[in-house]
């Protein structure tokens, strides 16, 4: 089983995110705080997006030859609330890439 974990971190000017992927750790830092983070899995495509949901800018993408089921499972590292939106419409910049 393969697993992705996201970790972002808050600086004074900044936001650091830390992707973690097969022992592979990918530091994306970004000057504005996301509202929203949209996910996109392209199961036959190979492919897997986090991006910026209101600006449609990439955050991080893999490519991934999925052989078995993807499983996705989200938690907080502090108390807070975490809310999931399912079936929305495909940002446009999916569309065209």
């Amino acid at each position: 089983m393969r697993r992705l974990t996201v970790f972002w971190f808050p600086f004074s000017c900044s936001l650091l995110y830390r992707f973690l992927h097969t022992s592979v750790v990918s530091n994306v830092r970004v000057t504005e705080h996301p509202a929203r983070i949209g996910i996109l899995l392209d199961y036959s495509g190979g492919r897997l997006l986090f991006f910026n949901a209101e600006r449609g800018l990439v955050l991080f993408a893999i490519r991934h030859k999925f052989t078995d089921a993807a499983h996705p499972a989200f938690a907080l590292e502090k108390a807070g609330a975490l809310t999931l939106r399912t079936g929305m419409e495909l940002p446009e910049f999916v569309k065209h890439s």
